[in-house]
C-alpha cells in the first residue's frame, strides 16, 4: 500500500509540472502543488510511519501552499513552515545515528562540507538579501544541519538522495527569488529543477523509513 501511495503522490507531482507549473497563481494551482506532499503525510499517518516524519511532511505541504501565492508575507510564511519542517526532520534522523559512524572520517568530511557549501551560497546572496538577511541565514543553517542529520544515520543511499536534492531544491530556489530578473530565460530551467527536486527529495525521504 505504501509504494502505491508514494507511486501516486509522485505522479500527481508530475502533473504539477506539466500543466500547473506555468500557470498564474491560483487556489486551484495551489491546490495541485500542495496534494502530493499533503498525500505523503497522510500515507505516513496512515501506515503507522514515525509521528515526527508526519509532521514534517505536514508542515512542508503547508509550506507549498503558502509558496504557491507571491507576496513578501506568503514568501515569509512558507520559509516558516519549512523551517520548522526541517527541524522536525532534525529530530527524526539524529534520533537514529549511527555512533561509530559518526565518529569516522567520512561523516566529518560530509559534515564540513555541507555546511561550507550552505555558507558559500549565503555569502554570494549576502548583498542581495536586504531584509531577509537574517531569515535567510537561520534557513541556510537549518537545513545544512537537516542533511547532516541525515548523514548522521550512516551511508543510507535513499534517505542521503533524499536530503541532497531538498538541499539543491533549497539552494537553487533562493538563486531564483534573489539574484534571477521576474523575466529572466533561466527560470525555464531553474522553476522545474526546484520542483522536481523537491517533489524526489520528499518521495526519497519518506521511502526511506516507509518501505
Amino acid at each position: 500500500m505504501s509504494t502505491i501511495l508514494l507511486a501516486v503522490a509522485a505522479f500527481l507531482g508530475i502533473v504539477y509540472w506539466l500543466v500547473f507549473l506555468g500557470r498564474d497563481e491560483s487556489r486551484l494551482r495551489a491546490t495541485a502543488k500542495t496534494l502530493p506532499i499533503a498525500l505523503l503525510a497522510i500515507t505516513s499517518w496512515w501506515v503507522g510511519g514515525a509521528h515526527f516524519l508526519t509532521l514534517a511532511l505536514a508542515l512542508s505541504a503547508v509550506g507549498d501552499w503558502m509558496l504557491a501565492f507571491r507576496g513578501e508575507r506568503e514568501f515569509l510564511a512558507g520559509l516558516v513552515a519549512f523551517l520548522l519542517a526541517h527541524l522536525v526532520y532534525c529530530i527524526l534522523f539524529f534520533a537514529g545515528q549511527d555512533p561509530g559512524w559518526t565518529q569516522g572520517p567520512w561523516f566529518l568530511a560530509g559534515t564540513v562540507l555541507i555546511f561550507a557549501l550552505a555558507l558559500g551560497v549565503f555569502r554570494r546572496l549576502r548583498d542581495r538579501l536586504g531584509a531577509m538577511k537574517i531569515p535567510v541565514a537561520i534557513y541556510s543553517g537549518v537545513i545544512a544541519a537537516m542533511a547532516v542529520a541525515a548523514l548522521s544515520r550512516g551511508p543510507d543511499p535513499v534517505l542521503l538522495a533524499g536530503a541532497a536534492l531538498f538541499m539543491a531544491s533549497d539552494l537553487v530556489l533562493s538563486q531564483e527569488v534573489f539574484t534571477l530578473a521576474p523575466d529572466s530565460r533561466m527560470r525555464r530551467y531553474t522553476s522545474p529543477f526546484i520542483w522536481l527536486s523537491y517533489l524526489a527529495a520528499q518521495v526519497l525521504i519518506t521511502a526511506a523509513f516507509l518501505l
